[in-house]
This record gives structure tokens, C-alpha cells and sequence, in this order.
């Protein structure tokens, strides 16, 4: 079992103190749809841009905004399929927690098998490595191992016994940010793949967040942070070079560099949540469900949505999807154009 080293500095209770303050003022403010919606995007875009990035997708921010909407960027292959495999990674996560299904080694495998689809060899995608792991770095034209993973005889074993610790935290009433932080340095630290570890790991991160109810209305996304800070992420990480190293290492450096890019990332959201909310204090916030924020994503994303589309994003009944839409109609947010089997549903003005 994981016993990580650690000290809940001043400073880092400090910066959960505001991050649970932030938290509550979003969580409560009266957002209008239609900026929510944005920030969601938003938040989509930051998430695939910068995680991809980290690993040296050149692809920039408007690039991979263009290419969540549908529109042809020129590009190589292996840069577009990157960035559509970690959207469609982070639309599974939302339907899996809708799902309610305890998330364990099977998930991760699945979540790994949509990041590094046809970005590395079939017995490679979905699979514990097979093989010892090592991260390299190249200083003044000579290979320096900075990194050795742990025995790949261990790695199934490794993971699940995380799964099995991480409800015990959250029984000791561990704050979730510092779970969340321990859990990234321990899962990248087993580095249980070939390749994808980082991408698969700020995933199970959002992940976690997510289900915790601690993603700020699935409006924020850290690993902005991290790109503009890389040298300090992946110096933090690297607390040895050896995985039974880093277990008895003092990862307080790591906790401190990732409370402090969270409280930074809420501080740049509740800006634009401050600025964009509803400005009658006696309009009652407007919360929309699950599938109606899955469908407007949709609609941000491609302009307009027929009842086939949603059923696909949603994977519900033809019935029940039409009477999401016609809510959403009734809500005043979205409006029909046509009539019929053409019917589409775009955004109101």
C-alpha cells in the first residue's frame, strides 16, 4: 500500500482555503447558458491543446480548436489523430461518471486504448508495457536515464493496489485536491505503459476531480498550467530517479507546484464567471442537466444538431432525446430551423 511523504505546508493551506472559496462563488453564481456553454469549450480546447502539447504535438491553439469543430487543419496525421483520441478520451470520462460504475484497472486500460488508438502499435494500446520503462533525456549530445519504472511484473499489481487506496484517503477526509495531486505523482511514477503515461494520467486526474464534484462545473482545466510551467512540472515529479525512490521521496514540491496551478487556473475562470453572470439577483440560476449540456456542447461545437446527432452523443432513446431537445426549446436557448426529418437545433441569438 502507497504511504507517500508529504507536508501540508502553510502556503498550500492557504491555496485550498481560496480554492474552496473560488468553488463555492462559481458553484453558485448564476451563469448565463450560453457562457457557460463557452467555457465548457473552453475548457475542452485548453485541456486537448495543452496536454497534447506537453508530449510535443506542434499543433497550436487555434488548430485544435478547428479541428474539434470539424474543419480540415493541414497537419500530419499523427497530430490530428492525438488530439481527436484525447477529446473523444474526455467525452467517455462524462458518460462514464453519468454512468455511476466504479472506475478501476479496466477503465484505465480503456482510457489508455482511446488516447493512443492508431498512435502506436495494436498489442501496445490498451496493454500494461510489457517491458522495462525508461525516461531519457539527451544533455550535451549523451543519453542520461532520468527515469526507471517500476519491474512491468509489478505494474498490474501497482495499479489496482492505487485503486484500492484511493477510497481509503477519501475515508480519512484528505482534502480532494491533495488526493488529486497524489494520484497523479503516483500513477505517472508507476508509468504502466509504453507510452501515453502523462496524457492517461491528467486524464484519471480529471477524472477523479470530476467525480468529486471538484471540476468547477466542468468549466476548468489545469493542464494549461502545466504547459506554461513544464520545466517546474516535470522537475517537481522527478523527485528520483527510480520508482522505489520517488515512493520514499518528500513530494511536498509537487503538492505545492499543483495547488498552486489550480488556484491559479480557478482565480483566471471565476474572472470570466464574475464578469459573465446573470446580473438580476432575483433570476433563479438556470442548472442544466448532463445530456442538455452534452447537447449544447455539440451545438457550440458544430453550430446546429438534429435529433439523429444527439442520439448518438447521448445513446438514449429517439423519444427521450427529442424531448431534451424540445426542453432546451422550451428553456429558450435553443430554436428549430426546418421542419420535419430536416429539423435542426441551433442556439437562440
Amino acid at each position: 500500500m502507497f504511504k507517500p511523504q508529504f507536508n501540508i505546508t502553510p502556503e498550500i493551506n492557504s491555496r485550498i482555503a481560496e480554492i474552496e472559496r473560488l468553488r463555492a462563488v462559481i458553484g453558485q453564481a448564476t451563469i448565463l447558458p450560453a457562457l457557460e456553454i463557452n467555457l465548457r469549450f473552453r475548457a475542452t480546447v485548453e485541456a486537448v491543446y495543452s496536454s497534447t502539447s506537453i508530449e510535443g504535438n506542434p499543433l497550436n491553439e487555434q488548430q485544435v480548436k478547428k479541428i474539434l469543430q470539424g474543419e480540415v487543419v493541414l497537419a500530419s496525421d499523427y497530430a490530428i489523430q492525438e488530439v481527436l483520441n484525447y477529446k473523444k478520451a474526455l467525452d467517455w470520462l462524462g458518460r462514464f461518471i453519468v454512468s455511476g460504475q466504479d472506475f478501476g484497472s479496466k477503465e484505465v486500460l480503456r482510457l489508455h486504448q482511446l488516447v493512443m488508438d492508431k498512435l502506436l502499435p495494436p498489442k501496445k494500446v490498451g496493454s500494461w508495457r510489457p517491458g522495462q520503462v525508461y525516461i531519457i533525456d539527451e544533455v550535451d549530445g549523451k543519453e542520461i536515464v532520468r527515469f526507471t519504472g517500476p519491474d512491468a511484473k509489478d505494474v498490474a499489481k501497482l495499479v489496482a493496489s492505487l485503486f484500492k487506496w484511493i477510497p481509503l484517503q477519501i475515508a480519512t477526509k484528505l482534502h480532494p485536491v491533495l488526493l488529486a495531486g497524489l494520484i497523479h505523482y503516483l500513477f505517472v511514477s508507476i508509468h504502466p505503459f509504453s507510452d501515453g503515461n502523462g496524457r492517461t494520467t491528467r486524464l484519471l486526474v480529471q477524472y477523479f476531480l470530476k467525480s468529486w464534484r471538484y471540476d468547477f462545473r466542468d468549466t476548468i482545466s489545469l493542464d494549461t498550467y502545466y504547459l506554461q510551467h513544464r520545466k517546474d512540472y516535470y522537475r517537481t515529479l522527478s523527485r528520483s530517479d527510480t520508482f522505489d525512490g520517488r515512493m520514499k521521496a518528500d513530494i511536498t514540491p509537487f503538492l505545492e507546484f499543483f495547488t498552486r496551478g489550480f488556484l491559479e487556473s480557478a482565480q483566471t475562470l471565476a474572472q470570466f464567471v464574475l464578469v459573465g453572470k446573470v446580473p438580476t439577483p432575483s433570476e433563479k440560476p438556470l442548472r442544466l442537466s448532463y445530456d442538455e449540456l452534452a447537447i449544447l456542447d455539440f451545438v457550440h461545437q458544430f453550430g446546429s444538431v438534429t435529433v439523429t446527432e444527439a442520439t448518438g452523443i447521448l445513446n438514449i432513446p429517439k423519444r427521450t432525446v427529442q424531448r431534451r431537445l424540445m426542453g432546451l426549446v422550451d428553456k429558450h436557448i435553443l430554436r428549430m430551423e426546418k421542419e420535419g426529418p430536416a429539423t435542426r437545433y441551433v442556439m437562440r441569438k
